[in-house]
């Protein structure tokens, strides 16, 4: 038999590898297993911008976002009130979580660009001198006690009204300063929702600026993104998201980490959203940072910490300040995650999802239909236990197959051998 030309070889070689990865993609694995990264406890993020402080403890929150209100901190020019801001980082850092800073409201004093009425010039950008002076004070008042994001949503006109290349600049001199003042911290970047095209070219755009000869991706540790889908969409939608976000700050050379800073369903602003099933609550939550953790998101913040409102469908808390069956979710399924490696998610028939992780002794299947039809899944060989995220954990003894609808379920079994 004759050798085949090196060019076939090389063609050969290139289908394989480009085979493997979009089988990697089908099911949701971005990185082959052996290369996957543990998932950690900073997955788990509660956003609390919203909230001077929690009506109720925090359950295990590892990391926690904070609002920085500048125009509320610096409210005469160059002098600097911390007390709220102090009280909001101990509440924090009492609670067992690291702070993430997130700035936002330019001081009308500092404000510059076009006239807006006086009530709404905190949206204005700011002089990069002014910024990058309160960034360099924030910094050094905190220093690496927490991390640094350098704006709040930049693609909506509600909380920004420059311009993409102002806010490179921003995002320059903030780096500058963070990176002088407190070496060790992280420097996020600010986000924005992607989930109307509006909002995606905004963000697409601003990923493919330079600034001082570097992509504005080089100037920074973080890509973040807020991650509300359409208010029809859920998780399975909501990944699609993440996805694209990875895409696009890698297409502009940014390899770090991606973190979503704010997450919730249902909104449908101006209008009220429409009340779902506490299961399916349950199951937002669950799905949210299953999926996400499956494909290497480093940090996800449920939005937020609080009892029902009118524009979101997922609510923590109950409307008497007690856990709600989401939040007590939230703290369940962290030791299902923590600690292993994702393997993917395999989907069949567009409605039963299946997610592996693993540790070096055990396997453990997340697993739910988009539906809510229930099914019987035969459950690996050797399994164990089948745990809810209301606490329940059930032995399997000789059950072949287990039960599964809308609210995901994990099966844990010994980790299979070669």
């Amino acid at each position: 038999m004759s050798t085949p030309p090196l060019r076939t070889l090389v063609r050969t070689l290139v289908h394989a590898v480009v085979g493997a990865l979009v089988a990697a993609l089908v099911v949701g694995s971005p990185v082959p297993p052996a290369q996957a990264e543990r998932v950690t406890p900073e997955l788990f993020g509660m956003d609390l911008i919203q909230l001077p402080e929690p009506a109720v403890p925090l359950g295990p929150t590892p990391t926690a976002r904070l609002i920085v209100k500048w125009a509320g901190i610096e409210t005469t020019r160059g002098d600097y009130d911390w007390s709220a801001l102090d009280a909001r980082v101990r509440m924090a850092e009492e609670n067992h979580a690291k702070p993430l800073l997130t700035i936002y409201a330019t001081p009308a004093f500092h404000a510059v660009g076009e006239y807006v009425s006086p009530q709404w010039s905190y949206l204005r950008p700011p002089s990069i001198r002014a910024y990058r002076a309160f960034v360099r004070a924030l910094a050094k008042r905190y220093g690496t006690r927490v991390d640094y994001q350098l704006w709040a949503e930049m693609n909506v006109p509600g909380n920004y009204l420059g311009t993409r290349e102002h806010m490179a600049k921003m995002v320059w001199g903030g780096s500058k300063e963070v990176r002088a003042a407190a070496p060790g911290a992280l420097v996020v970047a600010p986000q924005g929702p992607v989930r109307l095209k509006g909002n995606r070219n905004w963000f697409r755009k601003f990923w493919g600026l330079r600034v001082h000869g570097k992509p504005v991706g080089k100037w920074v540790d973080v890509a973040t993104f807020s991650g509300f889908p359409l208010a029809k969409h859920g998780p399975e939608k909501q990944i699609r998201l993440t996805k694209w976000v990875r895409r696009i700050t890698s297409d502009n050379g940014f390899t770090g980490p991606i973190w979503i800073v704010e997450v919730n369903y249902g909104i449908r602003l101006p209008r009220p959203t429409v009340p779902v099933s506490m299961d399916r609550q349950v199951a937002n939550v669950v799905k949210t940072y299953v999926l996400n953790a499956s494909i290497g998101t480093q940090r996800v913040y449920w939005h937020y910490w609080s009892k029902p409102t009118s524009v979101m469908d997922t609510a923590m808390l109950t409307e008497d300040d007690q856990v709600a069956p989401p939040g007590k979710a939230f703290g369940v399924i962290q030791p299902w995650l923590i600690g292993t490696r994702a393997e993917g998610c395999t989907v069949k028939r567009d409605d039963l999802y299946s997610c592996l992780f693993t540790t070096k002794r055990v396997e453990r299947r997340v697993v739910w239909t988009v539906s809510g039809k229930r099914r019987g899944v035969l459950a690996p060989a050797g399994a164990t236990t089948v745990s809810s995220p209301d606490g329940t954990v059930r032995p399997m003894g000789s059950a072949k197959r287990v039960q599964v609808g809308l609210v995901p379920v994990m099966i844990e079994s010994p980790r299979a051998t070669d």
